[in-house]
């Protein structure tokens, strides 16, 4: 497929860095507001609904698979189309999905709102995209780790704006909100620069760009009901190998498709492809599971296996005071990434991401315990979000940079998704009888697998620093390795 390569001009905006950084900043505020805000809703979802956490995690999974989707399709179209222009429509058709979210009355209902609002997980990529092609080099490296940092912020403030309005007048509400910061978004995105590098689209391959979702759907659909069916059950095998058997489809039309939606050829690059490895693992682990845990620990009564008895608003402010510490470290970790030293800030991400698990398992019981480790996973969290944008910058031409930001946006929104599903059943497997509360052994599994996931991902962040450090003298440019990739 083609690459625009070649030495690249610094940018100069028609309009003010600040205001375009300000502008992008709110609009991945949306994006990782929108994530967010049902993790404080979940215990009340789950109690008004009389669901198990595996079935009420469909509102975060949904949400997730779609925003996959989104990643893949509105980064390559903004690369073709205007990312500006796609970013305004991304924006209105996740207020759509808020409609129909206050509007539902069923489990069902609301998994179906919250999918159509998922179209917001696009928004990253495009807002990655605008500011490779607006802001000058030098500080590049900077403004991404600020809006990525910015996206934790929202995904913070999505936790306490979220549990005040659940504790005041319930669940339902929350969507008000997002509404309106949807719709102020959208306005703000018509101040933007429009785009003046654009890559060359051809025939959009609509089939291999949303054929991934429905494979993970099926895969995830048949864990979640191993609990009930069993593994051995023909319903869960038939599921899970279907899937799979999707997803093998899906490899081999991306494959043969000269221009697909999502480039999984990124993979065949040895720095990117490690890079979204890393992404899927961290996914899974630290990034897929820190939100919703967090909130059912909070929120459960002291009288469950483990809880702290914090209402809904007390616990959103916890994660939201937590979450300006992350934001305040994404610049620290944008100096970390200059002059194509990202891989530094993901290992240390990594290692922060170990660090709170094991924290977690270990300080499960006191507030002031469980305080430490979410500290220490927000610092995670922040090097982690800034280190792996940076990362495709580094790898990629200018023209391409939205479909690898999609790409690598996919990659994170669909192993979260997997990571929250797998999370929610292990959780589940461990309900104490008749309740909707998890035993010890459930939480301490599901911490383990965070910690093994994410040492596996270090272990991919180190690599492709031996690569980086080895390849220094003799290929100057990431650029280069790519085309010859793809």
């Amino acid at each position: 497929m083609p690459l625009t390569t070649g030495p690249e001009a610094d940018p100069r905006p028609d309009r003010p860095v600040a205001l375009i950084v300000v502008i992008l900043i709110f609009a991945a505020i949306v994006s990782s507001f929108e994530a967010t805000m049902m993790y404080t809703a979940l215990p009340d979802i789950i109690e008004q609904f009389k669901t198990t956490p595996s079935g009420a995690g469909w509102v975060l999974t949904g949400f997730m698979l779609v925003g996959a989707i989104s990643a893949a399709i509105s980064g390559r179209l903004g690369d073709a189309y205007g990312r500006r222009n796609v970013l305004i429509v991304v924006l209105l058709t996740s207020l759509i999905g808020s409609i129909v979210s206050l509007a539902s009355d069923s489990l069902g209902w609301l998994v179906a709102g919250r999918s159509i609002q998922g179209l917001a997980g696009g928004l990253v990529p495009l807002c990655v995209g605008i500011l490779r092609e607006t802001v000058p080099r030098k500080n590049l490296p900077v403004a991404v780790a600020t809006v990525a940092g910015a996206a934790m912020w929202g995904g913070a403030s999505g936790n306490i704006i979220a549990g005040n309005i659940v504790d005041a007048w319930g669940w339902q509400y929350v969507f008000v909100v997002a509404m309106v910061v949807a719709a102020v978004g959208a306005v703000g995105a018509f101040f933007l620069p429009g785009q003046t590098v654009k890559a060359r689209l051809g025939r959009v391959d609509w089939f291999g760009g949303i054929l991934f979702a429905p494979g993970i759907a099926l895969v995830l659909y048949g864990i979640h009901e191993s609990g009930s069916w069993g593994w051995s059950n023909g319903k869960t095998i038939g599921f899970v190998v279907g899937g799979l058997a999707v997803l093998a489809l899906w490899i081999v039309w991306e494959l043969r498709v000269d221009e697909p939606l999502i480039n999984i050829r990124f993979f065949l690059n040895r720095k990117l492809g490690l890079m979204l490895v890393a992404t899927a693992l961290v996914s899974v682990g630290t990034l897929g599971v820190s939100g919703f845990v967090g909130q059912l620990v909070w929120q459960s009564p002291e009288s469950a296996p483990v809880g702290l008895g914090l209402s809904a608003g007390t616990a959103g402010a916890m994660s939201f005071g937590i979450g300006l510490i992350g934001f305040a470290l994404s610049p620290l970790s944008g100096r970390v990434s200059r002059n194509g030293r990202s891989y530094n800030a993901l290992i240390i991400g990594t290692i922060l991401g170990i660090a709170a698990a094991l924290l977690s398992t270990l300080l499960l019981g006191t507030v002031a315990g469980f305080l430490v480790s979410q500290i220490v996973l927000t610092g995670a969290t922040g090097f982690l979000l800034s280190a792996l944008p940076n990362l495709v910058v580094e790898g990629v031409p200018e023209a391409n940079t939205s479909e690898a930001s999609g790409v690598y946006m996919v990659t994170q929104t669909a192993f979260a998704a997997v990571g929250t599903s797998i999370g929610t059943v292990l959780l589940s497997r461990h309900l104490v009888p008749g309740t909707s509360f998890s035993t010890r052994a459930g939480y301490n599994q599901l911490f383990l697998m965070v910690a093994i996931a994410t040492a596996a991902a270090l272990v991919a962040a180190w690599l492709i620093r031996r690569g980086s450090l080895k390849g220094a003298g003799a290929r100057p440019q990431a650029a280069t390795a790519v085309v010859e990739a793809v």
